[in-house]
C-alpha cells in the first residue's frame, strides 16, 4: 500500500508493516514510542480503493500497519474508497465525523452527510442526488452525479475555494453572504443554470459553458479565465479587465465590448 499523506504535520509515506521495519533498520535511534505513535497515526489513514467492496470493511486490511484490528471510522482522517461498489458510507454509529479528506469517487452512492470536518471531498461519478454538512470543505469535486442543487444553508460551501460540479442537473448555485464567496475556481459546465450568484468576486477561473445562462454577474473583476460558450448570452459584463483567456462562442451576443 503506497499512500502519501500529511496528518497534523506528520509525514506518512507508507502505511505497511514492511516499510516500517525497513525504516526502523535504517534509523537505529527510532524509539518504540515513535513506532507506537506511527501506528496510531497510521490508524487514521485507510486506503481501500479498487477492492470491489460493497460495504466498508470492519477491520484493517492485510498489508496495513493495523491489519486485523477493528476500524474506528470516527477517528479516520483520510479515506480513499474510490473505485468500488459502495452504496453508502455507514462506518459505525458516529460515521466519518473527523474525516478531513475523503475520496469516494466512482461508486454508487446516492447521498452524503455527516462530513462536517471534511476539507477535501472527491465524490465524482456516483449517483448522488443530495449533499449536506460541508461547512469546512475547501475542495469539492461532485461532478458527474444527479445533483439538482448544492448545500445552501448557513455557511455551507462558504469556505470552498475550488468547486467542480460539472455534468449534473443543477438549476442554481449557492449565493448571498453564505454562498461561494471564497471560491477561486468554479467549473459548472454542463448543467441547467440560467444565472450565476453575485458572490463570485474572488473567482479567478470560471467554466460555465453548456448551460442556459442569459447573463453573467458583474462581480467577475478578478476572473482571469472564462469559458462561457454555448449559453444564451446576449452580452458580457464590463468587469472582465483582468481576463486573459475568454471563450464565448455559440452565444447570441449582440456585440463584444473591448475588454
Amino acid at each position: 500500500m503506497n499512500l502519501c499523506s500529511d496528518l497534523n504535520g506528520y509525514f506518512l509515506q507508507f502505511c505497511s508493516e514492511r516499510s516500517l521495519r525497513e525504516f526502523v533498520l535504517v534509523n537505529k535511534e527510532y524509539s518504540t514510542l515513535s513506532i507506537l505513535e506511527t501506528r496510531k497515526r497510521a490508524s487514521r489513514v485507510l486506503d481501500i480503493h479498487g477492492e470491489d467492496l460493497t460495504e466498508l470493511p470492519k477491520y484493517y486490511p492485510k498489508g496495513h500497519l493495523c491489519k486485523g484490528e477493528e476500524i474506528n471510522y470516527s477517528q479516520i482522517e483520510y479515506l480513499d474508497c474510490s473505485y468500488n461498489h459502495l452504496t453508502s458510507l455507514r462506518g459505525g454509529p458516529k460515521g466519518l465525523v473527523n474525516c478531513k479528506k475523503l475520496d469516494c469517487s466512482r461508486n454508487y452512492l446516492t447521498s452524503l452527510d455527516g462530513l462536517q470536518n471534511c476539507e477535501e471531498l472527491y465524490c465524482s461519478r456516483n449517483e448522488l442526488t443530495s449533499l449536506s454538512g460541508l461547512g469546512n470543505c475547501k475542495k469539492l469535486d461532485c461532478s458527474h452525479n444527479k445533483l439538482t442543487s448544492l448545500p445552501d444553508g448557513l455557511n455551507e460551501l462558504r469556505n470552498c475555494k475550488k468547486l467542480d460540479c460539472y455534468r449534473n442537473q443543477l438549476t442554481s448555485l449557492p449565493g448571498g453572504p453564505n454562498g461561494l464567496v471564497n471560491c477561486k475556481k468554479l467549473d459548472c459546465y454542463g448543467n441547467q443554470l440560467t444565472s450565476l450568484p453575485d458572490c463570485l468576486g474572488k473567482c479567478e477561473e470560471l467554466w460555465c459553458s453548456r448551460n442556459q445562462l442569459t447573463s453573467l454577474p458583474d462581480c467577475l473583476e478578478n476572473c482571469k479565465e472564462l469559458w462561457c460558450s454555448r449559453n444564451q448570452l446576449t452580452s458580457l459584463p464590463d468587469c472582465l479587465g483582468k481576463c486573459k483567456e475568454l471563450h464565448y462562442r455559440d452565444n447570441p451576443l449582440n456585440s463584444i465590448q473591448r475588454l
